[in-house]
């Protein structure tokens, strides 16, 4: 009867704790920005796009929070091109500005963290803001969105969108496929791209590739002349 006691008082305990985990994580909740919120199209290495995330306890109890991170472990995206690359370092929380971790709330508190997105390559980037307790259970979560813009490649894709409608049809988001960067269109039968690493010492230029009827690459051009005629700045 001993080893069936001790099971029981085992699992029971087991049980509260997983209850007061959930309790926990219950009460903690991010309430700024909107879940949906988006950093938007941001020039590589920018350090402008800035938004503060605020946290409030919403139980009957007090909590302590641990480090506040930037992290990719529970991040989930697609694959393929256009698809967000889990990039929690494009994420930053500067020196100074987090006034979450460790910091501990009583019911009703709440505080906030400054998270800055600075893309250090183009395309859609994504990244998971992690709020956990001081204890190491789990906390909340809040994914974060956000597109760097390669200039004046973007620039030029969206007016040559603009231009050919009926051609370039159901954009995907931009990617890096080295040594390209590109957008591909019509279900990527189609992409435009230029060079992101010249071999040469030639100036980049935008070619065209298409994958039917056989896969071929045309070069269309200097960058430069295109961007001209976009009137995109560099």
């Amino acid at each position: 009867m001993t080893p069936t006691l001790f099971t029981r008082k085992t699992l029971a305990t087991a049980a509260l704790l997983s209850l007061a985990c959930l309790s926990a994580h219950a009460q903690l909740e991010i309430t700024d920005p909107a879940a949906d919120h988006n950093f938007g199209k941001i020039p590589l290495n920018a350090e402008f796009a800035t938004q503060y995330f605020s946290v409030f306890n919403r139980g009957g109890s007090a909590v302590q929070l641990g480090k506040v991170i930037s992290s990719g472990a529970g991040v989930s995206t697609c694959a393929g091109i256009g698809c967000p690359v889990i990039s929690p370092t494009d994420f930053l929380i500067p020196a100074g500005s987090d006034g979450c971790s460790n910091a501990v709330l009583q019911p009703g508190q709440g505080c906030s963290t400054l998270v800055s997105f600075s893309p250090k390559e183009p395309g859609a980037r994504i990244s998971e803001l992690v709020i956990p307790l001081s204890n190491g259970a789990p906390g909340t979560t809040r994914i974060m969105h956000g597109t760097g813009v390669s200039k004046p490649l973007d620039c030029v894709l969206d007016w040559a969108e603009k231009s050919f409608p009926q051609l370039l049809t159901t954009p995907t988001g931009t990617a890096t496929v080295s040594p390209f960067h590109l957008r591909c269109y019509a279900n990527g039968t189609m992409c435009l791209g230029a060079d992101t690493a010249v071999p040469t010492f030639d100036q980049p230029s935008v070619y065209f590739y298409q994958t039917q009827p056989t896969p071929s690459v045309q070069r269309l051009g200097y960058l430069s002349t295109f961007a001209q005629a976009a009137q995109c700045q560099p």
